[in-house]
């Protein structure tokens, strides 16, 4: 995107373009001093789950997919809004209902504990302007599995600090969360790794930087007028 915005600007050097994305409060979502991925574990999905650019769907197959030996692992959805009726009617036919549940309009305190304990976070949008929620999820040192959408491709690197994933393929969904699952070093360092991307790049006042230092040379090319 930020290529795209100084590609049609033809390089004029009197446009300052910025990638500035809405910044986490990293102090508030932030891992827990130890992560075990192991003890009741569950892969979580938060977002608006009765939109359709969601494909929560793509989720569900995804989760039926995993191996039977993650039959123990648990499916946590939460949002303000209830998953679609017929998403229940495909839960119940995959005998999946023992398994799966969902948590609607959880307290910002619930949520975070909700990030902070899951095994992994799952993204199977068709598409996505930015994914806060990756952020938040990242920001509690959770790996992420998320579709190639749009926004998660500028966020995640893939294999380093989560995982990216064609549209609609719920085998590569699967067998990502499935390795989330099963290899809990690899779960640990991507975890890590997620963290020091939103560290970095995501949390609040380094976001903020970049407008205030647009505002500082607005309010100097100003002052020379």
């Amino acid at each position: 995107m930020l290529d795209y915005c100084r590609q049609i600007n033809q390089g004029r050097a009197d446009v300052d373009v910025r990638y500035a994305p809405p910044g986490v409060d990293v102090r508030l979502f932030c891992p827990l001093e130890e992560r075990h991925t192991s003890a009741a574990p569950y892969i979580l999905c938060v977002g608006r789950l009765d939109d359709p650019r969601k494909n929560i769907s793509l989720l569900l197959n995804a989760f039926s997919q995993l191996p039977a030996s993650l039959s123990h692992v648990h499916l946590v959805t939460a949002g303000a809004g209830k998953p679609p009726p017929d998403y229940w009617v495909q839960v119940a036919s995959k005998g999946l209902k023992d398994r799966v549940r969902h948590i609607q309009r959880p307290k910002t305190i619930d949520l975070v504990k909700l990030y902070q304990q899951a095994t992994a976070f799952a993204l199977s949008s068709d598409e996505e302007g930015l994914g806060v929620v990756i952020l938040e999820a990242m920001a509690c040192g959770v790996p992420v599995v998320a579709t190639r959408c749009g926004g998660p491709d500028g966020i995640i690197t893939d294999g380093k600090d989560g995982f990216l994933v064609p549209l609609d393929d719920a085998a590569a969904m699967a067998d990502r969360l499935a390795l989330l699952c099963t290899d809990a070093a690899m779960n640990q360092q991507m975890g890590r790794e997620a963290r020091a991307t939103i560290e970095a790049h995501y949390a609040d006042d380094v976001a903020g930087a970049a407008f205030v230092d647009v505002w500082d040379k607005l309010l100097q090319m100003a002052g020379k007028r």
